[in-house]
């Protein structure tokens, strides 16, 4: 399957720059929408029946999916270059592919300020 990136809750400008960038890598983006955000990522990814439901995604995320490792590492590596980071991102799992893209938020989210408390007291 070709490499794809789920972005949900992003500016549209930034979205726009990622979008351009992941092309010009041969990846394509999808765009979380509104009312995508309670189906489950393996729906959003093209792997199961797409059923709307509904959810709330409270801040910006990515998802990566069907990398091969060394294109992984070069989009990382290109998004820094342009100053476009995303502090929520994850990389699709046989796990997490029966999450909801608003369950993952949630989870990556607590990850997040985990990693930044630590940061705080270190």
């Amino acid at each position: 399957m070709q490499p794809l990136v789920l972005i949900g809750q992003m500016e549209k400008g930034k979205a726009m720059r990622l979008s351009f960038l992941a092309s010009s890598m041969g990846i394509r983006v999808r765009e979380i929408a509104p009312g995508e955000a309670g189906c489950t990522l393996g729906m959003l990814c093209g792997l199961d029946p797409l059923q709307a439901r509904a959810g709330v995604l409270s801040r910006e995320m990515m998802v990566m999916a069907f990398f091969p490792e060394p294109l992984m590492d070069a989009w990382l590596k290109a998004m820094r270059n342009t100053g476009d980071t995303v502090a929520l991102k994850a990389v699709l799992t046989p796990y997490n592919r029966l999450w909801t893209a608003q369950k993952l938020a949630g989870e990556l989210l607590a990850e997040h300020r985990s990693f930044q408390a630590k940061e705080k007291n270190v």
